[in-house]
């Protein structure tokens, strides 16, 4: 065997012999620390070069000069290559924390009570190193949608709540007059009972359709579709909300009044509009009281349909006015839920119209502005 083939030999054994012991330690320590898996790896090739390289130089029978010249060369080479394997080895642990923080915190999306939810992260450390960049990105990107999710699962539940906020106040309207109109059909109020039995009728048709929005609402995640916009007769509405409207003014010992100046047409949602008035109107009735008087009105004009309610409620406090519309707010008359106006300024607003109130003294006067229909 020469020389060249024995050295051949001595490196290729220990070369395989520290890969086998180097992949069977840093297996293992890659289960405890990224770090020390490779710090690991950086020691066994320099372990098989330094073994390699102890039995070359018995066998050479070299200097003892030369010999320490060797081992100088090999341990200053040695030392290097374990610093800058710890170094690196600092470096890609640090990222690899922030990738492990990174994804902590998607697991930590806020929850849908915290407001502010879904903000960014601007201005975090991310990863220099490629690869974990790449993962940090993706993940940063998964947390947006995360939080984008939540932020749209918190809105709809809201809608939901107010849906269900709105329609549950304005079935109290529709069995108060059916209420009414029993009451006032056993007692002999009505000298003709067609009027009370309109009115329970009219009662009837709304509590069905709203009842069916909540079944709507019930089964599907998803918010109730709305109605294609459609022209809407204002007079016939009206003539819908007062019909179930006189039961309880009757009861009640109001004057219902109405005054319509020709044909009065917009755009938009009968039902949600109908529920609209139907507010307005039992306000004005509950409000007013025993010998009140309520006229309600629907005129076009200026390119509006201009539907008032004037009652006798006895008038609004002047530091009221601004936070009528304010859900949940009922002022010195309580008697709801403080939702109805709330309704009525979302329902106008959507229609692109204005809502607006003014004290008279008397009483109120409510005026709704949306755009007449072409």
């Amino acid at each position: 065997m020469t020389d060249v083939q024995f050295m051949v030999l001595v490196t290729v054994a220990c070369s395989v012999v520290a890969a086998v012991v180097g992949l069977v330690a840093i297996r293992a320590a890659r289960r405890r620390s990224l770090m020390l898996a490779l710090l690991l790896a950086a020691l066994f090739p320099v372990a098989a070069v330094v073994a390699a390289l102890a039995v070359n130089v018995s066998a050479m029978f070299i200097s003892p000069h030369d010999a320490s010249v060797v081992w100088l060369v090999l341990g200053t080479a040695s030392v290097l290559e374990i610093l800058l394997a710890l170094a690196l080895g600092r470096i890609v642990a640090r990222e690899v924390q922030l990738v492990v923080d990174g994804a902590r915190e998607l697991g930590q999306v806020p929850a849908l009570d915290v407001p502010g939810a879904g903000t960014s992260r601007s201005g975090v450390a991310a990863p220099e190193t490629a690869e974990l960049a790449a993962v940090m990105a993706e993940l940063e990107a998964t947390r947006e949608r995360l939080s984008a999710s939540r932020a749209a699962e918190r809105a709809a539940r809201d809608a939901r709540r107010q849906i269900l906020g709105f329609v549950s106040h304005d079935l109290v309207s529709p069995l108060s007059g059916i209420r009414a109109a029993t009451d006032g059909l056993r007692d002999g109020i009505f000298p003709d009972p067609a009027t009370a039995l309109d009115g329970i009728e009219a009662a009837v048709g709304r509590m069905s359709r709203m009842v069916g929005d909540l079944g709507e609402l019930s089964r599907s995640d998803d918010l109730p579709r709305r109605a294609e916009p459609g022209l809407v007769d204002m007079a016939a509405v009206l003539q819908g909300v007062l019909a179930h409207a006189r039961p309880a003014a009757a009861e009640n010992g109001v004057e219902l009044d109405e005054s319509v100046a020709g044909d009065v047409h917009v755009r938009g949602d009968q039902d949600e509009l109908s529920r609209v008035l139907d507010n307005l109107v039992s306000n004005a009735v509950r409000s007013s009281g025993p010998g009140g008087r309520v006229l309600v009105g629907v005129v076009s004009q200026d390119g509006f349909a201009r539907l008032s309610v004037r009652d006798t409620c006895g008038g609004i406090p002047d530091d009221e006015v601004p936070h009528m519309f304010r859900a949940g707010f009922q002022g010195g008359k309580a008697g709801g839920s403080g939702l109805g106006l709330a309704f009525v300024d979302r329902v106008v607003d959507e229609h692109g119209g204005k809502v607006s109130v003014r004290s008279t003294g008397a009483g109120c006067d409510v005026e709704v502005r949306l755009p007449a229909a072409e």
